[in-house]
């Protein structure tokens, strides 16, 4: 498994976690527990700055393979022409 794939992975957990807490938020919010929604609350926030980090690194990976891709293709250009010679 590459990183980007990885990555990927710890994007999805972290969105799946997003609902859980905006769910039980909701739930305890509606049962009048606001102390322990405040406090998911808190835990909603870093689960949304670790997927902006995540979304960062993949566009980061993204663009690293494609810049690899490039590359590659430059060589067999460049290949290509040195053979025309």
């Amino acid at each position: 498994m590459d990183a980007l794939e990885k990555l990927n992975q710890q994007i999805n957990r972290e969105l799946t976690c997003i609902d859980d807490l905006t769910t039980e938020i909701k739930m305890l919010a509606r049962k009048g527990q606001i102390n322990l929604a405040k406090q998911r609350e808190q835990d909603l926030h870093n689960s949304l700055d670790q997927l902006e980090k995540h979304h960062r690194r993949s566009k980061l990976w993204s663009t690293a393979a494609d810049l690899k891709l490039q590359v590659k293709k430059a060589k067999v250009v460049k290949k290509v022409v040195e053979m025309a010679r």
